[in-house]
């Protein structure tokens, strides 16, 4: 893990507009989020991008409530934006995925940007993540994904918020050293004529997730591409955390639910299937040793959980300035004491767990 912080001085801190300004298509697929879409609407319409230069394609996923309505509203003074209602999904077809598809199928763009719709974009984002498509070699780009709720400041919340530092943490530097681990999917972007060079979602269409760091794999084993992680700001796409503990174990068996997979596909880079495993018996060790600490009070037990902690606490405090993040001690060894035991917990049930998308 530190050797991995090194990819840190690698990744885009900075930005400069695209004087090219390639038409951007940004596909957003969304089911049932008449409570959220509003907002990212608002967002994505008041982009400093040039306005003929990018579109918004809204896959409405077999939606119940007015999700459809509210488009529809934005569209009278928002000429860019589009509204694909999708009524029938192919059995064969995990629904978000086949929504997706179609939005992509309709974009004009030669940069797809991928998004969710209960998130929230600052107005540089397109500007931000377009700009690293300058490089020609650049066929994929990531961004922050903090889970973040400005009027919430919970205990639940923090914990979270930390959480999702971590891994884009971890994902970014890992990039940065030429790695291929993952990807989050609602602050992605592709070129598309690498989406149809890979195939597509072909080999994964049927997967209820993975819509983000499969595709990674696929567009980069198949077209040999280059990836690159920007951390600046502007680039970073918010989310509200998962509103109940239901739901948050439901998203994370969601996330782990891929374990398997990834070892049954010849596009998975060789250093995720090795590091996967590490990291899982890393936890395991942890684990172990707190509880026997609670048994035996040594010193020696301590030992593994310090291991782990000190690098952790390098990941996080590398990219605090990216995050605006307090000095909040209680909550990063709270959230570090946990995270063995969900990892541990969530890596067993993942794979096994029959859990519901929306």
């Amino acid at each position: 893990m530190i050797w991995m912080l090194d990819g840190y001085k690698n990744l885009s801190k900075e930005y400069v507009i695209n004087s090219k300004s390639p038409f951007i298509s940004i596909i957003v697929a969304a089911k049932n989020e008449e409570s959220n879409i509003a907002n990212l609407l608002n967002g994505l319409k008041k982009q400093s991008y040039p306005s003929d230069k990018y579109e918004v394609i809204v896959c409405n996923d077999n939606s119940t409530d007015n999700t459809s309505k509210i488009v529809d509203y934005f569209k009278n003074d928002f000429p860019n934006l589009h509204l694909i209602n999708i009524k029938n999904t192919p059995d064969i077809w995990a629904s978000k995925k086949w929504a997706l598809y179609q939005g992509i199928k309709k974009a004009k763009g030669e940069i797809i940007l991928q998004t969710d719709a209960d998130c929230i974009v600052g107005s540089e984002w397109i500007s931000a993540i377009s700009s690293q498509f300058i490089d020609d070699s650049v066929g994929f780009v990531c961004g922050l994904t903090p889970l973040y709720n400005k009027d919430n400041d919970s205990f639940y919340n923090k914990i979270l918020l930390f959480d999702s530092i971590a891994q884009d943490a971890f994902i970014a530097c890992a990039i940065g050293k030429g790695i291929t681990l993952s990807a989050t999917g609602r602050n992605i972007a592709y070129r598309k004529n690498y989406f149809f060079q890979a195939n597509g979602y072909d080999e994964i269409n049927n997967i209820i997730s993975g819509d983000d760091d499969l595709l990674l794999h696929k567009i980069v084993y198949y077209v040999n591409c280059k990836v690159k992680f920007i951390i600046h700001k502007n680039a970073s796409v918010y989310s509200s955390p998962p509103s109940s503990f239901n739901k948050f174990i439901n998203q994370r068996l969601r996330f782990a639910s891929k374990g398997y997979i990834y070892y049954q596909k010849n596009f998975i880079s060789n250093e995720l299937k090795v590091i996967l495993p590490f990291l899982y018996l890393v936890n395991l060790s942890v684990t172990s040793a707190l509880i026997a600490f609670c048994y035996n009070a040594s010193f020696l037990y301590l030992l593994p959980f310090f291991l782990k902690i000190i690098p952790e606490l390098l990941y996080v405090y590398s990219f605090k300035d990216s995050f605006n993040l307090k000095n909040d001690l209680f909550i990063i060894v709270f959230t570090t004491t946990i995270h063995p035991f969900y990892i541990i917990f969530f890596g067993l049930l993942g794979p096994i767990y029959n859990f519901k998308w929306k």
